[in-house]
């Protein structure tokens, strides 16, 4: 993409960005008009909607932000926190926190928060084969967490198994993750991303160009997986499993801007958060006042995107 195209792509995004968070606020069970709601209309939208699409923007951004960086980690564009196993691990550590503990939501946030660390753990023991290996490895994990939970899930108490499921579904209503904790580890997410992002555009060229042009690739990969798994492990914790989002976003948006990183990271942080918003707000209002699990929706859109790109990626 030439400079001269960049700005005009930006307003793009920002414009569209802007009218999709006004849209998902307004749509609900009822139509409210944020610019003339007042009493229980405004409570709505301030107190309910406001904080829940600010979540939801915060995780969808986490999310992609987590793909972008362990794509350039392993060298893969089909590489994301879901196809990892990390989001298997957490929902694992969510229902064995279920088991012995208080059947409370903190509860099940700290043993999701634990499980996505074990995972990431069990991912970075691999990691120092290769990044090839790495992947593989956590496709395996990924099945073995599956197998995992499903046992966990066959002993788990009757009383228990709906906020479970709901949860490893994917659910923004279950979150007692502060909006503000969210938001501010967004920014600051975003920050270290463009902090590297030069160092970033480098490792692209191939780990002996990096290392000639003097970065540190070592040091690098190891601030990139910590970055990415710290993330991962915030997001599963407050909306529990939502797949494909850090898949999707980050490689629409090197369509749309080029690989460098200083345009495809606040572009993923701002198009994950979007994306997720707008998934959230179908989930709530489809077939209201039920709500369908938001991770079915990221799903149905993520894995004909994540087949289209195995398909092109050559052998």
């Amino acid at each position: 993409m030439t400079q001269r195209k960049a700005p005009l792509v930006w307003v793009v995004i920002l414009a569209v960005s802007a009218g999709f968070f006004l849209l998902c606020l307004a749509m609900g069970e009822q139509w409210i008009n944020p610019f003339q709601a007042s009493g229980q209309d405004a409570m709505i939208l301030w107190e309910l909607r406001l904080p829940r699409l600010l979540t939801a923007f915060a995780v969808g951004g986490l999310l992609a932000l987590a793909g972008a960086w362990f794509q350039v980690l392993l060298g893969n564009p089909l590489a994301e926190p879901y196809v990892l196993g990390v989001a298997g691990s957490a929902s694992a550590g969510a229902v064995t926190a279920l088991m012995w503990l208080p059947d409370t939501t903190w509860v099940m946030s700290a043993g999701a928060f634990a499980g996505a660390w074990l995972g990431i753990v069990c991912v970075m023991f691999f990691a120092r084969s290769g990044p090839d290996k790495m992947l593989l490895a956590g496709v395996v994990l990924a099945a073995f967490w599956s197998a995992m939970l499903g046992l966990l899930l066959a002993l788990l108490p009757e009383q228990t198994l709906f906020r479970a499921f709901s949860w490893m579904m994917g659910d923004l209503s279950l979150t007692e993750v502060p909006v503000a904790v969210l938001l501010a580890t967004w920014g600051g997410a975003l920050l270290c991303g463009l902090f590297l992002s030069r160092a970033l555009d480098i490792l692209l060229l191939g780990e002996r160009h990096a290392e000639a042009l003097g970065v540190d690739v070592r040091q690098l990969r190891q601030r990139l997986l910590f970055l990415a798994s710290a993330v991962t492990a915030l997001a599963v914790t407050a909306a529990g499993t939502i797949g494909f989002v850090g898949l999707v976003i980050p490689h629409l948006m090197r369509l749309l801007l080029g690989s460098l990183h200083h345009r495809v990271l606040p572009a993923s942080a701002t198009g994950g958060g979007v994306l997720l918003m707008l998934a959230d707000t179908i989930a709530r209002t489809m077939i209201a006042p039920a709500e369908l699990p938001v991770g079915i929706l990221t799903a149905i859109i993520g894995v004909p995107v994540f087949l289209f790109l195995l398909l092109r990626r050559p052998s």
